[in-house]
C-alpha cells in the first residue's frame, strides 16, 4: 500500500524544482483565464481495458508522476495531505482554483461530505502543476483539453472478463458481474457529477481498443499522440 504522505512530499519536491525556471517554458503548458495548466496525460478506462497499466508505463517513459483513482481519492479524503498539496501553490493560485470549484458545484451535491469539492480542487491543482498522468476520476472533464492528451481505453466485454478473472483470481461469472457494475457506476457518475456522456468520443483525443494490443504498443500510440499534440519530450531510456 502506498504511503500517501511520502508520495505527496516527493511530488511537491519535484514541483518546487520547476520554480527555478519559468513554468511557461515547458512544452504543452498554457493558460486558461489567469491560471496556467499542463502538460498532462488524462486516461479514462473501462475496467479491464488496461488503462492503469498504460498510465504507469507512460508515466515512466515521460518521467511524470502517475496519479490513479485510488491516489486521487486518498488525497481528496485525507485533510493533512490535501492541505499540504494545496498550500504548495501561492495564495493567488489557490484563490483562482477555489473560485473555479465554486462555479462548478451545486451546493446540494456536496452538502454531505464536500468530497466532490475536494476532488475537483485536487484535479485542478495537479493539472496546474503539470507533468502528471491522471488515471480516472473524470480528470478529462475537469481540466482544459488543450494542455493535455485525453485518452479512452476500451476493450470488448468478454476480453475484459477474462483479464479480470485472471488478474483477480475469480470466476468468469464474478468477473462479468464486476465489470457490469463498474461500467454502470462510471457511466452514472460521469453524468451525475459532470453532465457528460462517458462514451461520447468527443470527450477524448484518442480511443484505443486494447483487445489485440499489448500494453507496450498501446503506450506507444499514446506517447506518439502526446508528442504530436503538445511537443513534450520523453525521458531517455535508462536514465534515472
Amino acid at each position: 500500500m502506498i504511503n500517501i504522505e511520502d508520495f505527496i512530499r516527493k511530488r511537491l519536491a519535484l514541483y518546487r524544482a520547476y520554480e527555478i525556471r519559468d513554468n511557461r517554458e515547458r512544452p504543452g503548458r498554457g493558460k486558461e483565464g489567469k491560471l496556467s495548466y499542463g502538460p498532462y496525460l488524462l486516461i479514462s478506462r473501462e475496467k479491464g481495458a488496461g488503462g492503469s497499466a498504460v498510465g504507469k508505463l507512460a508515466g515512466k517513459r515521460l518521467g511524470w508522476q502517475v496519479f490513479d483513482n485510488e491516489i486521487v481519492d486518498a488525497i481528496a479524503q485525507k485533510a493533512n495531505v490535501r492541505r499540504e498539496l494545496i498550500e504548495s501553490l501561492d495564495e493567488r493560485e489557490r484563490a483562482m482554483i477555489q473560485e473555479i470549484v465554486q462555479r462548478w458545484l451545486n451546493p446540494k451535491s456536496i452538502g454531505k461530505s464536500g468530497y466532490l469539492a475536494h476532488l475537483r480542487e485536487i484535479l485542478l491543482t495537479l493539472g496546474h502543476q503539470g507533468d502528471v498522468v491522471i488515471v480516472g476520476r473524470g480528470a478529462q472533464y475537469a481540466l482544459p483539453s488543450e494542455f493535455g492528451l485525453r485518452v479512452r481505453m476500451v476493450a470488448p466485454v468478454e476480453v475484459r472478463v477474462r483479464r479480470i478473472a485472471k488478474r483477480e483470481n475469480m470466476s468468469l461469472d464474478r468477473a462479468r458481474k464486476a465489470i457490469k457494475k463498474s461500467d454502470r457506476e462510471r457511466t452514472r457518475l460521469a453524468f451525475k457529477e459532470y453532465r457528460r456522456i462517458l462514451t461520447d468520443p468527443l470527450n477524448y483525443d484518442v480511443t484505443i481498443n486494447s483487445a489485440e494490443m499489448t500494453v507496450e504498443d498501446a503506450t506507444e500510440v499514446v506517447l506518439n499522440a502526446l508528442q504530436r499534440k503538445l511537443a513534450v519530450k520523453l525521458k531517455r531510456r535508462g536514465s534515472a
